[in-house]
């Protein structure tokens, strides 16, 4: 008896599904099944990532982790209290309660306003941050109230004075303005985090080209030609290279043009089967991983071109 390449490939899905659900304590009930959006997931080909994601609705949210979007969420008011039943937090640590799920606040940068929040255990961070928009339906209503009840005696002191944490305003102008929070990433993407975690890179490399970004190419400082990782994400002082396959002149690569260090990035996954990137604060290592070459998403990352103005800033004060 043989097995086609889809029967085989439900089996390894589901022996997966099987061992990761089984550790975390789940039951194979066929409600589990149906629900089950990691199941889904290893059915497309897509693997587990090495942690759980967090939750959102009560469902895994892998977006939040692997993707660059900025989300719109709800979110409550920050508390210690719930700190012991929040993934990763230390009880007393304060927590905020984002679509259903505990995170944990390492900073707060304005209160009720906006923070820096973490999940679980990757090593990357988001900002939540309160953002106002005016609504104008229910100005437009207020205005039209108003004005055909001038005489009307409304005020929304009294319900607006009953919590300090609110979800609308109006101003001086009555219009009413709307809350909403946007939770975005200020790390490095988390999309590394299905591939398997290595140990830091042992050799020596230092930055052989630099741009006003920081290290762009690394390589080994004992050659002028050699191994080359090559920056392709960068998220304040941490940065994300790919190791590119072959040896390369250091001197020429550092003149190479935007397109063809692109075209370097693109012959990887036609020619590798793993592809090993690392994650680096300044130029020192912190994380290094293998990807299958299909997982690593190089048609979505751009090299950051130098952009230059054809006209200088103070062209117009010289010619004064």
């Amino acid at each position: 008896m043989s097995f086609s390449d889809r029967e085989k490939h439900l089996i390894r899905a589901a022996f997966a599904w099987g061992q990761i659900t089984q550790q975390e304590g789940y039951t194979l009930s066929d409600l589990e099944i149906e629900k089950s959006v990691l199941f889904r997931r290893l059915l497309g080909g897509r693997p587990a990532l090495a942690f759980p994601p967090p939750l959102r609705h009560g469902f895994p949210w892998y977006e939040v982790i692997e993707g660059r979007a900025e989300h719109i969420v709800s979110a409550s008011e920050t508390s210690p209290e719930c700190s012991f039943i929040a993934p990763g937090c230390k009880i007393g640590e304060t927590c905020i309660l984002i679509d259903g799920a505990f995170w944990r606040v390492v900073e707060t940068i304005s209160e009720r306003e906006e923070y820096i929040v973490e999940w679980g255990q990757y090593p990357m961070q988001w900002r939540l941050k309160k953002h106002w928009e005016v609504n104008y339906e229910m100005t437009q209503q207020l205005h039209s109230f108003r004005r055909d009840n001038p005489s009307a005696k409304v005020s929304f002191d009294n319900y607006l004075g009953q919590r300090d944490y609110r979800e609308f305003r109006i101003d001086d102008d009555q219009t009413v303005w709307l809350c909403e929070w946007q939770l975005s990433r200020i790390s490095l993407s988390g999309w590394v985090w299905v591939g398997t975690l290595l140990s830091p890179k042992e050799t020596e490399l230092v930055p052989v080209y630099e741009d006003p970004l920081g290290p762009m190419i690394l390589g080994d400082p004992s050659t002028n030609k050699g191994a080359a990782w090559l920056r392709i994400e960068e998220a304040g002082n941490e940065a994300r290279f790919v190791k590119l396959d072959g040896t390369y002149d250091y001197q020429s690569l550092s003149s190479a043009s935007a397109t063809h260090l692109k075209s370097l990035l693109h012959k990887l996954q036609e020619s590798l089967e793993d592809i090993e990137v690392m994650d680096c604060h300044g130029d020192s290592p912190i994380r290094r991983f293998s990807l299958p070459s299909a997982l690593v998403p190089l048609d979505e990352l751009s090299l950051k071109e130098m952009q230059y103005d054809l006209v200088p800033d103070n062209a117009y004060e010289q010619m004064a």
